[in-house]
């Protein structure tokens, strides 16, 4: 079929109001027998997922709008809203599944096509989707108000569209796909509600709808189509220890934990933890570049199991050997935004007893000072240095506090919890 470009009026949101209003009109959710109850810990600020910076925020904005592709706890690219992406060249050609949002419309290229191009311009003007979408040929004309379209968003059939790029299509823009501020929002959801539609309008594909938002207190979905329970209620806690009493009197389901609030629970509560996989691996870095080597005189195992109480198995029994370790102590850097790493940096200082040092930074200047050589050893997911070597600690994982098991229990992107896994 001959491909058409596809037309755009969405800079008519530019003159929409804004996004947020602090008092919503809330509707009262429906009445329902199953309804499961997950703590948040701050109110969310934003329902857009292409504007989402928060738990809180992703947490909604998850289970409510899906990506055209996902990432696997493995981190495969994997279907999504699309059955199949595929590229050559600079053309990257999108099938989509047959679906539908939880109003019954089905899901269309047109409508994808839209909701790609949406959060470019005001009043959405996402940085994150700018990012992720700068490849595409058109982005900058359609930003700048120079087109009243993406020149390389182009609708080849119902069911299937095109994207032409600047540079040969990657795996990597492919996974811009997966990110969630590129989930498809609906067009309509934000001319049809106007500036109350975050509240009032949110029409995504996942079969939950939001049917009253009290700030400060709480949000509660109502399914509409799928698995999963019937409501769910996102209650919000200002601390842990709040969390932890609601928890022990059966006032919620579900309560995401820091690793370092492992050591906050009883050994019967601990017992009720699932550790839910992510992607990726938390090593032990070393620069083989350095002339002093020393590792951590700490058995990995037990390390492990101090870091997590026992939640978590190491992925290796011993470290690798290396030439001239003789130094007696060590400084080891981890990245302060990675609070796996983190939990396993603070349990390693304890269990060396003085004889390995702790450094967080953020992630940037970590890798700038392992890419320098300006470092020995770090913990972290991705090798910086120009020759190392490694030792596998534990995967990427989130702590989950369940009040009854959840064997399907599985995450998106930002530890959002999937609603429809959990029955």
């Amino acid at each position: 079929m001959r491909g058409r470009i596809w037309p755009w009026f969405l800079l008519v949101l530019a003159f929409l109001p804004a996004l947020l209003i602090h008092q919503p009109q809330p509707k009262l959710a429906a009445d329902t027998n199953h309804v499961f109850t997950e703590v948040v810990f701050q109110n969310p600020g934003n329902l857009d997922p292409a504007l989402a910076s928060s738990p809180a925020d992703w947490q909604v904005a998850g289970n409510l709008f899906q990506t055209l592709l996902d990432l696997s706890p493995s981190g495969a690219i994997v279907p999504g809203l699309a059955s199949s992406a595929s590229y050559q060249g600079r053309t990257v050609t999108i099938q989509l599944r047959e679906a539908r949002l939880a109003n019954g419309q089905r899901v269309t290229a047109d409508m994808v096509a839209e909701a790609l191009a949406r959060p470019l311009v005001a009043p959405v003007s996402s940085p994150a989707a700018k990012s992720l979408m700068a490849g595409i040929v058109g982005t900058t004309r359609f930003e700048s108000g120079k087109s009243h379209y993406v020149a390389g968003i182009r609708v080849l059939a119902p069911d299937r569209l095109q994207l032409t790029l600047k540079t040969p299509a990657t795996a990597a823009f492919l996974r811009n796909l997966a990110n969630p501020a590129l989930a498809v929002v609906p067009v309509a959801d934000q001319t049809q509600g106007g500036q109350n539609w975050q509240f009032t309008n949110l029409i995504g594909t996942s079969g939950y709808i939001l049917t009253q938002w009290t700030p400060g207190d709480h949000l509660s979905f109502e399914k509409l189509s799928g698995s999963g329970p019937q409501a769910v209620d996102l209650v919000i806690y200002s601390h842990l220890n709040r969390a932890l009493l609601a928890y022990q009197n059966g006032l919620v389901d579900a309560v995401p934990l820091d690793p370092a609030g492992l050591s906050r629970l009883t050994s019967a509560e601990l017992s009720h933890v699932q550790t839910l996989g992510e992607p990726g691996v938390i090593s032990l870095y070393i620069n083989q570049n350095q002339t002093v080597h020393a590792l951590p005189r700490v058995n990995i195992q037990r390390w492990v199991k101090a870091a997590f109480r026992g939640r978590v198995s190491a992925l290796s029994g011993h470290y690798p050997q290396l030439r001239g370790a003789t130094a007696k102590s060590a400084v080891v850097w981890v990245d302060q935004s990675n609070l796996e790493a983190v939990q396993l940096a603070q349990s390693l200082a304890v269990l060396s007893h003085g004889t390995v040092t702790i450094r967080t930074a953020t992630p940037g200047n970590l890798a700038a000072m392992a890419k320098s050589g300006g470092i020995g050893a770090y913990l972290g997911e991705k090798s910086e240095f120009a020759h190392s070597v490694s030792v596998a600690l534990v995967p990427a994982e989130a702590f989950w506090l369940f009040a009854e098991p959840m064997p399907q229990a599985v995450l998106f992107p930002h530890q959002v919890l999937s609603w429809h896994s959990v029955e």
